[in-house]
């Protein structure tokens, strides 16, 4: 999984609508994740004018220190367990979920109704009627999940958290008691699960090759997430020594087009944008963008910043490497002609997303790195 600086850097510094960085949506409708990139079925266009650098009223007021800058490269362990984990939801996908009668166990998935309270008082966004929870998947807040392991069908239970200090401001830090009704429980099963099973649908030649498979995967995804983490770290210090000027104007621009996003989603689902945000997010339009603003912020510190740094530096981009980027985006989504993609994509956008990787990889290659 990613983690918060991977998720952010790649909204903030690989954005512009050529890299998806998407969350997930499970049979809740609740959005495990947020992207911030503007997309569309032709292969992640906007359909907004993307804010570029020529559009701010910001400025750089005194620019910090970009070169030796120092940071640590820290690559996640993949484990035994972390490879089971990836097998094991490998094997749901496939699997049947059966009634059982039984208490809940970690793993099993609980059919429940609920309804919370925050200091005595409940919302819609505190009620669930036929949601199914997965025990032990982290879907819920801290605690909620654990609470309901023993519990039986047909089976009322009182639920008591506290919501983390970074969650939705409204209800950031504050405890809540949920009246949650269990009406079934069931659990996965899979009953010819082996190396024919996983020859014959997973296009493996044994469960040992996938184990084998897996573990590479998740290495190279340790390898990649943590090199992402250092650019961000990096970044962080570096807009961190430099002070600026920044205008609500640009942003407010920043954050309208985050919104888009979900503003295309909402079109493509047949609902308005408050209706959608409420049934995948449970906020409201407003909550949505209070909660770009800090991403917004940086945006526009780092283009402002960026910018400075490749003036400094003599950073361009010339007409070759735009077209050998022309070539890249096709092959990516699959454009049969580079000149699709100019069609599709805004050449300020192209050059803007290539000017940032340029910034980044000289800070990177400038750094003290441990």
């Amino acid at each position: 999984m990613k983690n918060k600086y991977a998720v952010l850097l790649c909204a903030v510094v690989l954005a512009a609508g050529l890299t998806a960085c998407g969350g997930q949506t499970g049979e809740s409708g609740q959005s495990a994740g947020e992207n911030t990139q503007g997309s569309s079925e032709s292969g992640g266009a906007a359909d907004y004018d993307p804010v570029t650098y020529e559009d701010l009223a910001s400025t750089v007021v005194s620019l910090g220190p970009y070169k030796g800058l120092e940071a640590q490269r820290v690559v996640e362990v993949v484990t035994d367990e972390t490879v089971q984990k990836e097998i094991n939801a490998i094997k749901k996908e496939y699997s049947q979920l059966v009634t059982v009668d039984r208490p809940a166990q970690e793993g099993d998935v609980a059919l429940i109704n609920f309804t919370g309270y925050v200091d005595g008082e409940t919302s819609e966004g505190l009620q669930g009627t036929e949601y199914y929870l997965e025990l032990g998947s982290g879907e819920m807040v801290p605690g909620f999940e654990d609470q309901l392991i023993g519990a039986s069908a047909d089976e009322s239970r009182e639920v008591e958290i506290t919501f983390p200090e970074d969650y939705y401001p409204e209800m950031a830090g504050k405890d809540a008691v949920f009246d949650v009704y269990v009406a079934e429980v069931q659990e996965y099963v899979l009953e010819d699960w082996g190396d024919a099973f996983v020859q014959e649908n997973l296009g493996y030649d044994s469960i040992e090759d996938m184990e084998s498979s897996i573990r590479s995967e998740l290495e190279q995804g340790a390898e990649a997430d943590a090199e992402m983490n250092l650019q961000y770290a990096l970044v962080e210090k570096f807009l961190s020594g430099c002070e600026f000027e920044i205008q609500d104007s640009d942003v407010e621009a920043y954050i309208d087009e985050m919104m888009s996003e979900y503003e295309t989603y909402a079109t493509m689902y047949g609902m308005e944008l408050s209706e959608f945000l409420d049934q995948a997010l449970g906020m409201s339009a407003e909550q949505l963008r209070e909660n770009f603003r800090e991403t917004a912020n940086f945006r526009v510190q780092m283009t402002l910043a960026f910018h400075q740094v490749a003036e400094e530096e003599g950073i361009t981009v010339s007409e070759e490497e735009y077209q050998e980027q022309l070539q890249t985006v096709a092959d990516q989504y699959g454009y049969e002609n580079p000149a699709e993609v100019e069609a599709v994509y805004n050449r300020d956008m192209m050059e803007e997303q290539m000017i940032q990787d340029k910034v980044i990889s000289l800070i990177v290659e400038n750094a003290v790195i441990s």
